[in-house]
């Protein structure tokens, strides 16, 4: 006796699905792109403040002259405390430390023209 394969015409075919979606690369990329966007925009923004330049007032140090007494002179003229200032005066002069020299001349950072 043979055997005989019967064959259901109602059986589900096998159909294969298409994958929908991103792929994992397509993600990293996405993710990459939207933080550099981000970090673009935002130097931007805030780059008006960073590159603002400061009026200055240039001193001349005197002999027994320190930073902490320039601070504590020109506090006024700044609007800063006295530790924002001394930091202040070595950015704006590229100072490394805190030892200055009689008749070396420093940019002191002053909030209006008035102290020019």
């Amino acid at each position: 006796m043979s055997v005989m394969t019967v064959h259901n015409r109602f059986a589900k075919k096998e159909t294969r699905r298409a994958r929908v979606g991103i792929t994992r690369g397509q993600a990293i990329m996405f993710v990459v792109s939207f933080s550099l966007f981000f970090y673009l925009l935002t130097e931007l923004v805030f780059a008006s403040d960073a590159n603002a330049v400061l009026p200055v007032k240039e001193v001349t140090v005197r002999e027994g002259d320190s930073l902490w007494k320039l601070a504590i002179r020109y506090q006024e003229e700044a609007q800063m405390e006295v530790n924002e200032l001394i930091l202040a005066i070595q950015e704006v002069n590229e100072l490394e430390s805190v030892i200055i020299y009689p008749g070396q001349t420093l940019k002191i950072p002053v909030t209006s023209e008035e102290g020019l």
